[in-house]
C-alpha cells in the first residue's frame, strides 16, 4: 500500500464514514456459484454520499501491459492525504468474448473488490461453494442491515482500546505511529482478497477498532 506522509485526518474521516455507511445491497447473483454479491454500482451508490459528507473521495485508474490489466484505487481526503493500492490480473481467453471485453470484465471485477476493500465494506457472500439456499440467502439479506447497525453501535472506544494485536498488546496502549503502520498492514491484507470470510470479518473488526483509537488519540480524546 502507498500513502501520503501522514494520514491522520484521512483515518479520522474514514472512521466516521464507516460508522455511517449503510449495509451495501446485494443486487447481483454469481451465475456459476449462485452466491449473492454487491455490484460495482451498488458499492458506489451505497458509499458516495457518506464519503463526500466526510471529505473523502475515491479515484480508480486502470493500467495494463503484457497481457495484464489492473486497477489502482486511491482514497483521498480534503486535507490532501491519501492511501492507494494496486491489484492486477492476467487477461485470459473466454469463448464468445474479445480480448477487450475480457479486459473490461476484469477491470470491473477488480474495481469492485478494490473499492470494497479500501472502504472496509462487505460486498460478497461466501464464495467457497457452500451455497446458501434461496430462503437462507433472503434471510441473510433481511438480517444484514440489523447486524451492520449492531456492530457499529456496540463497539465503544473502550472496546476498541481493549482490542489486542497478535502479540497481545491493547490498541489503547499503542502510539499513533504504531497504529498507523498497523492500519496500513491490515488494509493491505484485505486488498489481497485471500482471506476466508470469517478471517475477513475479523480483520475488518480490528480495522474499525484501530481507526476509533487512532482518531481518539489524534483528537486528544485519550492519551
Amino acid at each position: 500500500m502507498n500513502k501520503s506522509e501522514g494520514i491522520q485526518n484521512l483515518a479520522a474521516a474514514l472512521s466516521k464514514a464507516q460508522a455511517e455507511l449503510p449495509a451495501i445491497k446485494f443486487d447481483s447473483v454469481n451465475p456459476f456459484l449462485k452466491n449473492g454479491y454487491a455490484s460495482l454500482g451498488a458499492v458506489i451508490a451505497g458509499s458516495r454520499s457518506v464519503l463526500a459528507k466526510n471529505g473523502l473521495a475515491v479515484t480508480q485508474l486502470t493500467f495494463g501491459e503484457d497481457g495484464v490489466v489492473g486497477v489502482e484505487t486511491m482514497l483521498t481526503h480534503s486535507s490532501g492525504e491519501w492511501i492507494s493500492d494496486r491489484v492486477s490480473m492476467q487477461v485470459g481467453e473466454e469463448r464468445g468474448k474479445s480480448s477487450a471485453q475480457v479486459a473490461g470484465s476484469i477491470v470491473t471485477y477488480l474495481r469492485r473488490y478494490s473499492l470494497a476493500s479500501i472502504l472496509g465494506v462487505y460486498a460478497d457472500e461466501d464464495g467457497d461453494g457452500n451455497k446458501p439456499a434461496p430462503a437462507e440467502l433472503k434471510a441473510r439479506e433481511e438480517k444484514k442491515p440489523v447486524e451492520a447497525a449492531s456492530v457499529s453501535e456496540t463497539m465503544t472506544i473502550e472496546d476498541a482500546c481493549k482490542t489486542t494485536t497478535s502479540e497481545g498488546k491493547p490498541y489503547g496502549e499503542m502510539a499513533i505511529v504504531g497504529l498507523e503502520k498497523m492500519l496500513s498492514a491490515m488494509h493491505a491484507k484485505l486488498a489481497k482478497n485471500e482471506l476466508r470470510p470469517e478471517e475477513k470479518a475479523e480483520v475488518e473488526r480490528k480495522i474499525k477498532a484501530a481507526q476509533m483509537v487512532y482518531a481518539a488519540k489524534i483528537n486528544k480524546e485519550i492519551q
